[in-house]
């Protein structure tokens, strides 16, 4: 599939790969035989002392609103 990839002008293959990987929603591409790795979130330091992550703030937001999975 990445042989039909399409590079643009003023564009490297590896950015033109990373937009590819976006457009999917991949973080990570696994290699056959091997395990994947999984790619470090960088943490963000400016955030508050109690923030543990998007997924907890999301999961809190919709608790608070009510939101449960039945």
């Amino acid at each position: 599939m990445l042989t039909r990839l399409t590079v643009h002008d003023g564009q490297t293959e590896a950015q033109a790969r990373a937009r590819f990987d976006a457009d999917l929603g991949v973080s990570a591409w696994a290699v056959p035989g091997q395990d994947r790795r999984e790619i470090d979130s960088q943490e963000d330091t400016g955030a508050p002392w109690w923030w543990t992550g998007a997924e907890d703030a999301s999961q809190s937001f919709l608790g608070a609103m009510g939101v449960t999975l039945a």
